[in-house]
């Protein structure tokens, strides 16, 4: 018998495909079909993606994204939950339209079941990255 994923080798999928900007390959891989993901920072109003196609057609578009991304400072802190984990992450940023960079902090809070994420609230900057790459294509 095959030994699933624990929720920090899961969540450190999922920030390794996030920097190399892989989110999509993944889905299947680290996510439940049913996944339910949060984001209550987001611009212009929170969203949420329930299930994994609704989840696979909002990350679609971030690949196309002209940016590099670096994340480091990964830290899981463990909960008296064993399926819920709170993950913190930071995010370097270059722009490959100017060369500008960012650093944002991340936090996600992941609740896994069976080895795949089933729901998820994540904590990012939206607004500041919003901006960041909305000055990219600025004169």
């Amino acid at each position: 018998m095959t030994e699933l994923a624990s929720a920090t080798e899961v969540f450190q999928r999922v920030v390794r495909a996030v920097a190399e900007r892989r989110q999509a390959e993944i889905l299947d891989e680290c996510y439940a079909e049913d996944v339910v993901v949060e984001h209550p920072f987001m611009v212009p109003e929170p969203t949420r993606s329930i299930g994994r196609e609704q989840l696979r057609q909002r990350v679609a578009s971030l690949r196309d994204l002209p940016i590099v991304m670096q994340v480091d400072e990964t830290v899981v802190h463990q909960t008296t939950d064993p399926e819920v984990i709170v993950g913190e992450f930071t995010s370097h940023i270059t722009s490959k339209l100017t060369g500008r960079q960012l650093t944002t902090a991340n936090i996600m809070v992941l609740r896994v079941r069976d080895g795949m994420v089933v729901w998820s609230r994540d904590y990012h900057k939206h607004a500041v990255l919003a901006e960041f790459v909305k000055a990219q294509f600025q004169p």
